[in-house]
This record gives structure tokens, C-alpha cells and sequence, in this order.
């Protein structure tokens, strides 16, 4: 797997996908098993059917697109650099290194260099969002209690 790239969708792209969406949340609402999908191409007539789960993981990007954000997809079980594990956190390498060090992500070497599997940085990722919104929270609190105004 190389560096990660992400691209921002331009407006036309966010567009387009906030008009998918409005039109895909009709599509959910009901209780279809499947859903088929035709492409756009007068030289070709072609259709594709695709099961529900997909329409739901295809809504999700398709909202994040609309939102104006890119969108990557890795399997889970995607073994990442340091350098991507740290560009995907938004931190540093060398102290995502420290973390992996620690034993706070789970990793193994293959040679002398470490690899993160996916599955274990977004667990990581998800415990520390939520610290990070209980301690928000508990300061929040504190300054109502203190009348702050906030």
C-alpha cells in the first residue's frame, strides 16, 4: 500500500452526491432485498445488482462526499506503514512510534519495520475519541458548575 491520498470532491462532485443521496434515502426507506443500479452509457446497457448492505456503505460515502470530505476505503484487515497509521490519526510518526511502543496499538515488525493492522488503529481511534469526548465533557460541566457561561 503506498502514501495515502485523499482527494477532496470538487463541487460538481458534491453535487452530484447530495442529489444520490436524496434520492438513495427513498430507495432505503423501503423494504427492497436488492437493489440494481444502471449505468449511464448509451453503448452499453448495463445493470448491476448490488445487496442492501452495499447501498448502505455506498450512502455513507456518498454523505461524506456531499459533506465536501474525501473518502478513503481499506479493508480491515489492511496492514498499515507508521507513516500511514500516523497520517491517518492525524499525528506524527514518530509519536505514533511511541504509542506503538507503549503497547497502546497492537503492531508487529515484518524485518526491522512495524506494521499496524487497520482494524486495531481505528479501534485505538475510537477509544480515544471517546476519552477525548468525556474529558470535553467533564470540562463543559465544570464551567456550567463554575457559571462561565459557556
Amino acid at each position: 500500500m503506498s502514501a495515502l491520498a485523499f482527494d477532496l470532491p470538487d463541487e460538481q462532485q458534491v453535487s452530484e452526491a447530495q442529489a444520490a443521496v436524496d434520492i438513495l434515502r427513498r430507495v432505503t426507506s423501503s423494504h427492497a432485498s436488492r437493489v440494481r443500479l444502471a449505468i449511464d452509457d448509451p453503448a452499453s446497457e448495463v445493470e448491476v445488482t448490488l445487496p442492501r448492505e452495499t447501498l448502505h456503505l455506498l450512502m455513507r460515502i456518498l454523505t461524506h462526499m456531499a459533506s465536501g470530505h474525501a473518502v478513503t476505503i481499506m479493508p480491515v484487515e489492511a496492514e498499515l506503514t507508521t507513516q500511514q497509521a500516523a497520517d491517518l490519526l492525524g499525528v506524527s510518526r514518530p509519536f505514533l512510534v511511541k504509542l506503538l511502543d507503549e503497547g497502546t496499538i497492537p503492531h508487529h515488525k515484518v524485518g526491522t519495520h512495524r506494521r499496524v493492522r487497520a482494524v486495531d488503529l481505528m479501534a485505538y481511534k475510537r477509544r480515544d475519541d471517546a476519552a477525548r469526548r468525556r474529558a470535553a465533557d467533564a470540562l463543559t460541566a465544570e464551567a456550567e458548575a463554575l457559571g462561565l457561561g459557556y
